[in-house]
């Protein structure tokens, strides 16, 4: 009856509202019930990775290497520049946060887990990132036909899988996790406290795309705005559907507009839809900023932020292209390189998730800006290598 989105805020409104109306005991199943979707996705993870990275190396195959390189050196670029754009944002800005108790939010709760999964998964992230990079360059190199298949089959049952064990449940996560900070009158602290983030981080969004369009545009302020209007359907697509995959054939469309290169633009846009997200990486990242200085926890200096720099441009060539697929991948690198407990993870998860729309939305419009940039650097080869 609803879209995603719409579920996500009616479970967070109903949440709020049955919070101060039910014992600790439902709310406690409730939430039970959050943690073990999540512990679920954790197990799921390692293949996300792990094929969406091997299929997105393997897809490059046939391509000159020049091209190869060139392109996916743009996106780590890129990447990097978006990170370090929320970190320099974080540190310019967040003066005005005020020190909120999320302890009382999630560590110092009355509400516990009546269980959880007592198992892990087999294989961590940061592994099956590894294992994803060797065996694509494996299948390249080789050309057998037989790991395109095997990975193709992988992906395709690991993207069914969150499709049907995670995606649908999406509305229940969130309802037993806000359940439960509602529970505990934290619920209203939260929100107020987040609103001036959650505004900062559209505006740094909006701003930054502004920028990259005028690059890609060689400054000119009114090819700009006619490139960005271009990009308009793709942008709603995105929007609608929470997924720069389900975007993609009106990305093609819209970038194909804008650049008037259609070999580039079915090279580029394919290969980088999920890989490049500009929305997910200053948003999360200026979120968990947020959250460790909302929890009196100072910054990260440069120096150690540097490891999560280096963490997220390697985890977002396995976006998985779902709904909340960039939260999904990158919880683990924020817990353990920003050093968010667990239960602060499930904050970034949460508000990622009831912004998921605009954040899509934004990295379908990056994508279009990357593309306009790699036409100015690359054209010339792709029309060598039509």
């Amino acid at each position: 009856m609803f879209s995603l989105p719409v579920r996500l805020f009616l479970a967070v409104a109903l949440a709020f509202i049955l919070s101060s109306q039910i014992d600790s005991s439902t709310v406690s199943i409730f939430y039970t019930v959050s943690l073990l979707l999540k512990d679920l996705l954790m197990l799921l993870i390692p293949f996300v990775v792990f094929s969406y990275l091997c299929s997105a190396v393997l897809s490059l195959q046939g391509q000159a290497t020049v091209l190869i390189f060139g392109v996916f050196g743009l996106v780590i670029i890129s990447n990097i520049v978006n990170v370090f754009t929320a970190y320099g944002t974080a540190w310019a800005l967040f003066s005005f946060l005020k020190p909120v108790n999320l302890a009382a939010i999630s560590n110092q709760s009355s509400i516990e887990a009546l269980w959880r999964f007592p198992f892990s998964a087999i294989l961590t992230a940061d592994k099956a990132m590894l294992l994803g990079l060797l065996v694509g360059f494996i299948g390249n190199f080789t050309g057998s036909r037989f790991i395109v298949k095997a990975i193709t089959s992988l992906k395709n049952w690991t993207t069914l899988a969150l499709n049907i064990l995670f995606i649908p449940f999406l509305p229940l996560y969130v309802f037993g996790f806000v359940l439960k900070i509602g529970f505990e009158g934290s619920l209203g602290t939260l929100a107020t406290a987040y609103a001036p983030v959650f505004f900062l981080s559209f505006i740094t969004i909006q701003v930054y795309l502004f920028f990259w369009y005028a690059v890609g545009c060689n400054g000119r302020i009114k090819d700009t705005l006619i490139a960005i209007r271009n990009m308009f359907p793709a942008w709603l697509t995105g929007f609608s559907t929470m997924s720069s995959a389900a975007a993609l054939p009106v990305t093609l469309q819209c970038v194909e507009k804008n650049t008037n290169n259609p070999t580039l633009t079915n090279f580029v846009v394919p290969a980088t839809a999920n890989v490049h997200m500009i929305g997910d990486g200053i948003n999360i990242t200026l979120t968990s900023l947020a959250l460790l200085g909302m929890s009196g926890i100072p910054l990260p200096s440069f120096i150690a932020f540097l490891p999560y720099v280096a963490a997220y441009v390697v985890t977002k060539f396995s976006g998985s292209g779902v709904p909340g697929g960039g939260m999904i991948i990158l919880l683990p690198v924020v817990e353990k390189h920003l050093g968010l407990s667990p239960d602060l993870c499930s904050l970034v998860a949460t508000l990622y998730i009831l912004q998921d729309s605009l954040m899509t939305a934004s990295n379908v419009a990056g994508n279009g800006a990357l593309a306009l940039i790699a036409n100015k650097l690359f054209a010339k080869k792709f029309s060598k290598a039509k």
